[in-house]
């Protein structure tokens, strides 16, 4: 179960990623339940050397250093952006679409949408689709479905799970192109972040991985980790890896946070940042 959680901080905006920081600390709890409040901000302090962004610290005097880093876009985002948008953008906008208390993340392949297609005639056939077929999404997980008569091989793959209390979300994303894109995305990552984080002195350590809603799922996400075990043995010291989901954080205050390693928890929570929440009068109907 997710539950979503009012975020109105009276603090003025700093960077993207240290707001992220602080809106994961406002509602993360340890495996015994403690919550942490941020302390210090090594980055800051020490310009001319790598440092990770935050050290929070707990009631109880335990401590926690938090790295946050960007899951890059993949190559050819620009040119894939417009037929993308065309298709798809109409699910993120269109309230009539969402199912109250359900999060709906629509997966797409990268580059799938071809040239040379009537774009608006697919997204018409893409909402037909959805309409017809949400009802049979799973309560809870992932499915790969096809979508049909659009010209070409159309697969999305439906992530959902219960939302609470909400008028429903729908988001939608793209899957990076099989094979090393993805791979290198992540190694170079890894092998950027995880080293300073660990290194840092702390009883535990997260490391917070920020996904625009462009590139990947969350499981794809930690059967990638599993995999970059064996090359940067510093991963074992990493205590847990959240995503961010933040395609929706400066649209309209929505920004998910999901544990995805390691193993497989379902931790999560929903935070609506009302600094960026838009008055219902301005949302679609």
């Amino acid at each position: 179960m997710t539950t979503t959680f009012s975020y109105a901080p009276p603090t003025p905006f700093e960077r993207d990623d240290i707001e992220l920081v602080k809106m994961f600390l406002s509602q993360f709890k340890d495996e015994e339940g403690h919550s942490y409040t941020l302390k210090a901000r090594p980055d800051v302090v020490e310009r001319k050397e790598k440092a990770i962004e935050a050290i929070a610290v707990a009631e109880n005097g335990r401590s926690l250093a938090i790295e946050h880093t960007f899951i890059q876009p993949f190559e050819g985002q620009v040119a894939d952006n417009v037929p993308f948008l065309t298709v798809f953008e109409q699910f993120r906008t269109d309230s009539s679409l969402r199912t109250p208390n359900r999060f709906i993340d629509v997966l797409v392949p990268a580059l799938v949408i071809p040239k040379g297609l009537d774009w608006k005639d697919v997204a018409k056939k893409a909402r037909e689709w959805f309409i017809k077929e949400k009802d049979s999404f799973p309560a809870d997980g992932e499915k790969e479905y096809t979508i049909p008569d659009v010209g070409f091989e159309l697969k999305v793959t439906v992530q959902t799970f219960d939302l609470p209390e909400t008028e429903g979300v729908l988001v939608t994303g793209r899957i990076l192109p099989s094979g090393s894109p993805f791979d290198d995305v992540l190694r170079k990552a890894l092998h950027q972040k995880v080293p300073k984080l660990v290194a840092t002195s702390a009883d535990k350590h997260i490391l917070l991985l920020e996904d625009g809603g462009t590139a990947i799922g969350f499981a794809k996400i930690g059967k990638g980790l599993d995999e970059n075990v064996g090359s940067l043995p510093e991963l074992k010291k990493v205590d847990a890896v959240w995503t961010a989901h933040t395609m929706e954080w400066k649209s309209n205050g929505d920004a998910l946070f999901f544990r995805v390693w390691p193993g497989w928890t379902g931790q999560r929570f929903w935070i609506k940042d009302e600094r960026f929440a838009k008055p219902k009068s301005e949302q679609t109907a």
